[in-house]
């Protein structure tokens, strides 16, 4: 028993009797010879993947873990450190065209040493940050304009009466005339 042949899944003595299987130098017992995944014994026959201590997974659970870890993987690309001699570059090219055509994008990436995707979405990017400044910037004007108008116009209704008075007109005069 202490010297004798183990399983590798469960660590158990197989006497020498025993029907067996084997994987490499690894022997199992007929029912510990499954997939740890979806626990499905492994006939003679069957494709599996041995594991480095010995785990066994049936083909159709390693694929399907190989595609989600592949999925995952490109879900999280590294971002891009983009120099300030390759900003330089782009910013040149992007005032002489902000919508450059390919050949002028795959000229920047030979240029800049950038893959061709990342110069292609910097300059979306940058379209769609110069969009949102000037919407900003109009946002910006014609908020002064009505502070402006609310100024000059005076916001008390005594205002309003004692200018009325002035000119001898009454307040719903007044208010269509203003409009």
């Amino acid at each position: 028993r202490r010297f004798g042949t183990k399983c590798t899944a469960c660590q158990q003595g197989i006497p020498p009797t025993q029907v067996v299987r084997k994987a490499q130098d690894f022997v199992y017992h007929l029912h510990c010879f499954a997939c740890i995944i979806c626990s499905r014994q492994l006939a003679t026959g069957d494709e599996f993947y041995l594991m480095e201590d010995g785990r066994l997974v049936c083909k159709e659970d390693y694929e399907t873990a190989k595609q989600n870890d592949d999925s995952e993987a490109g879900a999280k690309r590294p971002r891009t450190t983009i120099t300030a001699k390759q900003l330089e570059t782009l910013k040149n090219a992007y005032k002489n065209s902000p919508k450059p055509a390919r050949h002028v994008r795959e000229q920047l990436s030979s240029e800049t040493g950038l893959d061709m995707r990342v110069v292609q979405v910097w300059f979306q990017n940058r379209r769609a940050k110069e969009k949102r400044l000037k919407k900003d910037a109009g946002r910006h004007r014609w908020g002064q304009f009505y502070k402006s108008v609310k100024r000059s116009r005076g916001g008390g209704k005594l205002e309003k009466e004692s200018s009325a008075e002035d000119c001898g007109v009454s307040d719903s005069e007044l208010s269509f005339r203003g409009e």
